[in-house]
């Protein structure tokens, strides 16, 4: 099903409809129901989604793709998070996040076992909350995304451990 509806998107088609009825003058009139293309990431999210920025922004940086990742980051985005005592680590701009991913174990896609659930959303702002990393060091983030044109970029990243 999914490739028919995404075949007729692509193409841009316009379909008709009748609709008429009995016993009267007008027995039917065309309406013109415009089909628009929309963009389907590979797991089934819209593009333009935030959840599709999120899941773009964590599934690269496990895999080290800083050049991918940024593609969803806003240009003022900032990472803080809660350590395990307490304390607050330094607030990250974006050249900070690249140096950390240097270092870091690459974990694929599928290994990840992200959770992400948007928990607000209008059109100008959204707060998504993603539970990610490896059972038993698993954590939190709370991220706020900003509508840019037709899509999400991250703005603001809070974690802490779960």
């Amino acid at each position: 099903m999914k490739s028919l509806l995404s075949a007729l998107l692509m193409a841009g088609t316009v379909m008709s409809a009748s609709a008429g009825v009995t016993g009267t003058e007008a027995e039917s009139s065309d309406l013109q129901l415009p089909i628009y293309m929309v963009a389907f990431a590979d797991e089934g999210e819209p593009k333009n989604s935030p959840e599709y920025a999120v899941q773009e922004y964590i599934e690269n940086f496990n895999e080290r793709d800083f050049e991918e990742m940024r593609k969803v980051l806003s240009d003022n985005f900032t990472n803080q998070g809660l350590n395990r005592d307490g304390s607050l680590t330094e607030v990250q701009k974006i050249d900070d996040l690249k140096r950390m991913m240097t270092n870091q174990e690459v974990i694929a896609p599928e290994s990840q076992n992200n959770v992400i659930t948007v928990t607000e959303m209008n059109d100008k702002f959204a707060t998504v909350e993603l539970i990610t990393g490896p059972e038993g060091q698993r954590w939190k983030e709370y991220i706020t995304l900003v509508k840019v044109g037709d899509g999400w970029k991250i703005e603001k990243i809070f974690w802490s451990f779960v």
